[in-house]
């Protein structure tokens, strides 16, 4: 698959009804970017298993780290290495500052997936 078309099988998944796309930039300050923040009630392993299988045969290899409670890597496009994506995925429950404002998400939801599409890095 292209890039776009990766970029694409990723964000039809993540628009599916069992993840709701959340605006960022008002419960992390997060401006500019092209990072998209959704959060999802599935725990937060089966999303990172989820993504894996959209992923798989479609990126050069799959480098999830975990740390602080968080998995995440960057991910190479197979037919394209120059184009790389990103995703986190978290558990929501350790971040309830940053969710104060919206406690309707932390009643209704377990885990969020931070999802930056293809790029490339220029120099």
């Amino acid at each position: 698959m292209s890039p776009d078309q990766v970029n694409q099988t990723i964000l039809t998944r993540l628009q599916a009804p069992a993840f709701k796309e959340v605006d960022g930039g008002a419960i992390y300050g997060l401006q500019g970017g092209h990072s998209r923040l959704f959060v999802t009630a599935l725990p937060r392993d089966e999303v990172v298993e989820l993504l894996s299988g959209l992923l798989d045969g479609q990126v050069t290899s799959q480098p999830w780290v975990e740390d602080y409670g968080q998995v995440h890597g960057s991910f190479a496009v197979k037919s394209d290495p120059r184009w790389v994506l990103g995703l986190a995925t978290s558990e929501i429950a350790p971040k309830k500052e940053d969710y104060a404002a919206f406690p309707d998400l932390l009643k209704q939801y377990t885990t969020e997936v931070l999802y930056a599409a293809p790029t490339v890095d220029e120099p």
